[in-house]
């Protein structure tokens, strides 16, 4: 038959500009929609043999061959799988939809909402004019001997053909690549490196191997088989270009230790084994298939504000994105892994993730999954779960506030440091540890352990062997914020002001000494507050402190002092608000303080005040004239 040529529909035409140059943001993904199109084939083909035993097919191994001619500036993608008709190439290629090209259009081009599509218009193959000014067709399919070669420049109109396909049945297609401009990204599309890399990214998992002819150099030999130096050929050779591993979809059973690991190796490019694997297979309304890694080490940029995260998500074995945080919480970012699923709801381009319940319906089900296989390990394997936590415990924790539906399994999760000893606890141990007579749970924050195990705000906690959290993570402030109670237990910070340690007896005691001294002290508290009052907003005689003469406390509402060091270090300065400087009367230096003279008060009162700002671990305002008035004290102690 001579060749025929036939017009688009007209809004094929229109569809096809914007195919070519709107909706994919990525040059390179002709290659997966091509290779996604041959592997759809070769299984349809092992589909119909169960069916079609009469059929004479050629037993060569199914597989997916690339042919790259740079000289011609061609790249060709074959398969062996089961082709197509005249009548098939016309609907599927020269078509698109027939019945619904006009409503699929309509929706593309208002640019309101990508439509759901993938699967149903086969717009991927239109692709290929991204990168070809030509695309040839040569299919012919399986069972039969008539084979056809479809032509297109992307400019309205193809070509039909009747040709014998020589290698039988599956289909050759043909790009003639395009021309860029200099100012355009450049991708040689007939380079080796170039498709290796396309297809380790996109199509590295395909159960079919993509196959490609590789040049390599090899010396020559002389006639007794040695190397002649200086001298060498070039040798063609068969290379396999996918892993074709899609371990996933194996049985967990079926698989080794060391499979797992060696997965987790080529997927992160860590070469220190994961702390856990989890291997994960939904079931039901929802189907999806899920390999999930704990790393044991945080990767180099982590914490960086620009780092990506999220798990990488496949469609049917063909990589869609990575780091799709759409698929898992921000305070799960230390996962690894991905997420196969055979129905998801992509826009045309197959490049962004619809937003509907199908998306929260797997994300729901990956997180419960993650906080299950912690909560086996801390109960377990704890010395395996306290390696996790000092790796990327700062990081969970932010569940916490963030995610309301799981935070109590978040907050069971938790470990902290405390005053009680070296170890690590959970909350469920602390409060199992409590006095009879404890009240709250109670913490504190700050930049180190060794600073807060230190500071004067534990003195009376320590005194009744009341056990203290210490908080040192950036984030423990707010996550505190958003934990008021744990067990109907009250969690206070004891820097705040209005700590209650003491029992209902203690308290009516202490009420009549302390205002005993509130009275002793009153012409001295006075002179404290006036001399301070740019920086403190009230002076209370307290009983908190034990052995050190002051501490600042926090007002009911206001920042800590630990937060508003973070913002100011994080660039976010924020108001200091006035807090208030709580004094011991027992302490000796206030009996001494109370027989200077006003001006001598006011001197010893800056020198407090500093030493209190000291011991929370806030920076001085003059330390050379703390230091001064420090050595004057020692000299007058000496007169």
């Amino acid at each position: 038959m001579a060749k025929e040529t036939q017009k688009f529909q007209a809004e094929v035409k229109e569809l096809l500009g914007l195919m070519i140059h709107s909706l994919y943001s990525h040059r390179d993904v002709f290659l997966r929609e091509l290779i996604s199109n041959s592997s759809d084939a070769l299984d349809k083909l092992r589909f119909e043999e169960a069916s079609n035993a009469n059929w004479d097919l050629s037993k060569e191994e199914r597989h997916v061959r690339l042919e790259a001619d740079p000289e011609n500036k061609t790249l060709t993608i074959k398969d062996n799988g089961i082709g197509m008709t005249k009548d098939e190439i016309v609907n599927n290629i020269g078509t698109i939809a027939r019945s619904g090209t006009k409503e699929f259009l309509k929706k593309a081009l208002e640019g309101n909402t990508q439509p759901d599509l993938i699967g149903q218009f086969g717009v991927g193959f239109y692709s290929s004019f991204m990168v070809a000014d030509k695309v040839t067709v040569h299919t012919q399919k399986a069972g039969t001997t008539d084979g056809v070669v479809w032509e297109s420049a992307g400019d309205g109109e193809f070509s039909l053909e009747d040709k014998v396909r020589s290698e039988s049945h599956g289909t050759t297609i043909t790009l003639h690549l395009k021309e860029f401009p200099e100012d355009t990204e450049q991708q040689d599309f007939t380079a080796e490196w170039t498709l290796r890399s396309i297809v380790k990214k996109y199509s590295d998992f395909i159960e079919y191997p993509i196959k490609m002819l590789v040049s390599r150099e090899e010396p020559e030999l002389d006639k007794d088989d040695k190397p002649i130096e200086g001298q060498t050929k070039k040798v063609e050779e068969d290379a396999v270009l996918n892993s074709m591993k899609a371990l996933w979809l194996k049985k967990s059973a079926d698989i080794k230790e060391e499979e797992y690991q060696e997965f987790y190796k080529h997927l992160t490019s860590d070469w220190s084994n994961p702390l856990e694997t989890i291997h994960y297979k939904a079931e039901g309304t929802q189907e999806f298939s899920s390999l999930m890694y704990i790393p044991s080490q945080a990767p180099f940029d982590y914490n960086y504000r620009d780092s990506k995260v999220g798990l990488s998500l496949y469609v049917k074995r063909v990589f869609i994105a990575a780091d799709c945080d759409d698929l898992i919480p921000v305070y799960m970012r230390f996962m690894k892994g991905i997420v196969d699923s055979n129905d998801l709801p992509l826009n045309v381009s197959r490049e962004i993730l619809q937003k509907d319940r199908q998306i929260v319906s797997i994300r729901k089900a990956i997180v419960s999954k993650i906080l299950k296989t912690l909560s086996n390990m801390l109960n377990k394997d704890r010395e395996k779960y306290e390696s996790f936590w000092k790796v990327f415990g700062a990081t969970f924790k932010e569940g916490i506030p963030s995610d309301i539906s799981n935070k109590d399994k978040v907050t069971d999760l938790c470990l902290f440091s405390t005053s009680a000893s070296d170890k690590l606890t959970t909350l469920k141990e602390y409060v199992a540890r409590m006095k009879p007579e404890q009240k709250a749970i109670y913490y504190i924050t700050g930049e180190t352990i060794t600073q807060l195990a230190d500071s004067p705000y534990l003195e009376k906690l320590r005194k009744k062997g009341y056990e203290v959290i210490y908080l040192t993570d950036h984030v423990d402030e707010w996550v505190m914020q958003s934990l008021p109670k744990y067990d109907e237990k009250e969690v206070v910070s004891i820097t705040a002001e209005n700590l209650e340690l003491d029992t209902e007896e203690e308290k009516e005691k202490a009420k009549e000494e302390l205002k005993s001294k509130e009275e002793k002290y009153k012409s001295l508290t006075d002179v404290i507050l006036k001399s301070l009052e740019e920086n403190i907003k009230e002076v209370k005689v307290s009983d908190r402190l034990v052995d050190s003469p002051v501490c600042l406390v926090s007002g009911s509402g206001d920042q800590s002092a630990h937060m508003e060091r973070m913002m100011e270090a994080m660039g976010q300065a924020i108001p200091k608000s006035k807090r208030i400087l709580e004094i011991n009367p027992d302490h000796k230096v206030f009996e001494i303080m109370a027989g200077k003279s006003d001006d001598q008060q006011k001197v010893w009162a800056e020198i407090l005040y500093n030493q209190a700002l000291l011991n929370e671990g806030s920076q001085i305002e003059n330390p050379t004239k703390f230091g001064q008035q420090i050595a004057q004290l020692m000299v007058d102690a000496n007169l």
